[in-house]
């Protein structure tokens, strides 16, 4: 694309700290620039500098619209994705930005990306060219069907990678699979004439059981966040479990959380059968013992009573996803917090948070409340190093927990 040159970079370089809505009021000032290009790949840059900072500290990069800055994985993500596709030919069938092949190709034999959108395929084209990216092919095609990459696919053992469109044509999301664009359920069988394997990523907001009974091909699924905040939802297909599917209960489901302060991804995995057969039990809190919580993919997954029952610590409540114990686990996925003060959730309680703690951070969990209507209940700011849980323990009783943090 004729922006691709060192014209328009010196622009985005020039210009890089500017306010892009008077730059392009002031766009006629630049004839030989195309200024609304430039203002999205400066807003782009901006976004890209915390999402992937390998792209964001360039000037040589092209973002189309924010929309696909928005949309496309963190580095983060995509780095933890390469597990999955090493050495392998890789199709990636939806592209957008282009991130997810970039990443992919960095471990793959070859990539191949697909994309619709004829002005992102050509800013990704130039993208990849500036990266130095050598085994990634962009083709500018929308994929339907299995004959769409018949022409691109020389064997049976490819991989295939896909992160179908999550919105409807008003905006709208989509949580339902089935309503994909394009439609995996309906894909998967063709696709799996010209590959071993299929990645999926979906709507973190999916629910993992319903998703594994409407895809029995499936024998892995990731859940991925990061900073503790859930981003994404892998489902792992493979080609063998058409004639061998596993049973839902018994497909492998793993945690993952990058843990800021550690620089390093914290892993737990289980099944839903191990879920369903754990008998944990239950305690009550203590000043000095420690309470423990869980990380964002733990409790989207839903390992509740695995988590409680492998440490050997006692849970708040059967829905408190609160966990207490007298020893210091080490390698507990999630947060530990040294409890030094436990009152009951009255008068009382409110009136000794008020006059003790004038500032602290509050969550709830299995209570009445929203974090903030308690914030507000108990007329104190938010933030500082006190952690106040409010949360339902055995028979029921309310108690706001003051900890900090070990």
């Amino acid at each position: 694309m004729k922006e691709s040159g060192n014209t328009f970079f010196d622009f985005i370089r020039d210009h890089s700290e500017e306010n892009t809505s008077t730059l392009l009021l002031s766009a006629a000032k630049y004839p030989g620039i195309d200024v609304r290009l430039a203002a999205a790949t400066i807003e782009g840059r901006r976004k890209m500098a915390l999402k992937v900072p390998e792209w964001g500290e360039r000037f040589d990069l092209i973002y189309p619209a924010s929309v696909n800055v928005e949309q496309c994985s963190s580095s983060y993500t995509a780095e933890l994705k390469q597990r999955f596709f090493k050495n392998r030919d890789v199709f990636d069938l939806t592209g957008g930005l282009g991130v997810d092949s970039y990443y992919i190709s960095k471990v793959a034999r070859s990539v191949t990306m697909f994309e619709q959108n004829e002005l992102l395929c050509d800013a990704v084209q130039s993208n990849f060219r500036q990266l130095g990216t050598e085994n990634i092919s962009v083709v500018n095609k929308r994929i339907d069907g299995i004959c769409d990459i018949t022409g691109f696919s020389s064997g049976r053992d490819n991989t295939v990678y896909i992160d179908p469109s999550r919105r409807a044509g008003s905006g709208s999301r989509i949580f339902a699979i089935r309503e994909y664009d394009p439609d995996i359920v309906s894909l998967k069988g063709e696709l799996f004439l010209h590959a071993s394997r299929i990645v999926i990523k979906v709507s973190p907001m999916a629910d993992v059981t319903s998703l594994a009974r409407m895809l029995p091909e499936c024998s892995e699924i990731a859940i991925i966040s990061v900073f503790n905040e859930c981003k994404e939802l892998l489902l792992i297909l493979d080609r063998e479990r058409v004639e061998n599917p596993l049973k839902t209960e018994e497909i492998p489901i793993t945690a993952w959380n990058f843990v800021r302060s550690l620089k390093q991804w914290d892993t737990f995995s289980w099944t839903i059968k191990e879920e369903s057969e754990c008998t944990p039990f239950f305690a009550e809190p203590e000043t000095g013992m420690y309470l423990y919580e869980p990380n964002a993919s733990i409790l989207k997954g839903g390992a509740y009573k695995t988590t409680a029952e492998r440490f050997g610590l006692g849970k708040a409540n059967t829905s408190s996803h609160l966990y207490f114990g007298k020893d210091k686990k080490e390698a507990f996925p999630g947060r530990r917090f040294i409890i030094t003060d436990i009152c009951e959730f009255g008068k009382a309680g409110i009136k000794h948070i008020a006059s003790s703690y004038p500032k602290a951070n509050v969550s709830v969990r299995n209570f009445p409340l929203s974090s903030r209507e308690l914030l507000v209940k108990l007329k104190i700011e938010e933030g500082g190093d006190t952690y106040i849980f409010g949360t339902l323990l055995p028979r029921n009783l309310r108690k706001l927990i003051v900890c900090k943090k070990d």
